[in-house]
């Protein structure tokens, strides 16, 4: 009997974080906008790519937010820069691999990069707006268990239940 509570306890604590896990990376795809925009927006204000990079956790949530002030907390550290930046690859993913390219080629060129992480930003939001129209195609499907198992039970009590009472009460005097 234990082992079985075991098992089963095992088995449903694998799929939670599986779960969790799997939610981090769309989470932290939909927060790269607001992270292309806050560099871009210390870039134009004067900023160095190193110092926007230090800076832009203050207007992150998380879980970006801890991802990139690890990396914040290495620069202020005195570790290269272009190995801080490649360290967002590995936990952000495949998505953030634009950023750091055009982060390094600045670092190594020392050329202006405004204009290639305006057109980025301009991207990744489009990118996320897209991926909002795809939830909301998908949510009328995910809505259709919740309406089947709890308004059409209570459309069921509240409006069938009284007219078959009232018609077996008109039955009875009959």
């Amino acid at each position: 009997m234990t082992l079985t509570v075991l098992v089963i306890t095992c088995f449903a604590f694998g799929l939670l974080k599986r779960r969790n896990r799997n939610h981090v990376a769309p989470q932290l795809a939909r927060q790269l906008p607001e992270f292309i925009d806050a560099i871009v927006l210390l870039l134009h204000s004067g900023a160095t790519p190193a110092q926007a990079l230090i800076s832009a956790p203050a207007w992150l949530e998380p879980p970006l937010r801890h991802i990139v002030d690890d990396v914040a907390q290495q620069l202020s550290h005195g570790n290269r820069f272009s190995d801080c930046v490649t360290a967002l690859r590995g936990p952000i993913g495949p998505a953030v691999f634009p950023l750091v390219e055009t982060l390094l080629s600045a670092d190594r060129d020392g050329q202006s990069i405004a204009n290639v992480l305006d057109r980025l930003s301009n991207e990744s939001r489009a990118q996320r707006r897209r991926q909002l129209d795809a939830d909301i195609r998908r949510l009328p499907v995910r809505l259709t268990i919740p309406l089947a198992s709890c308004i059409l039970p209570s459309f069921v009590l509240l409006g069938i239940v009284p007219m078959i009472a009232t018609a077996l009460v008109h039955l009875k005097h009959s």
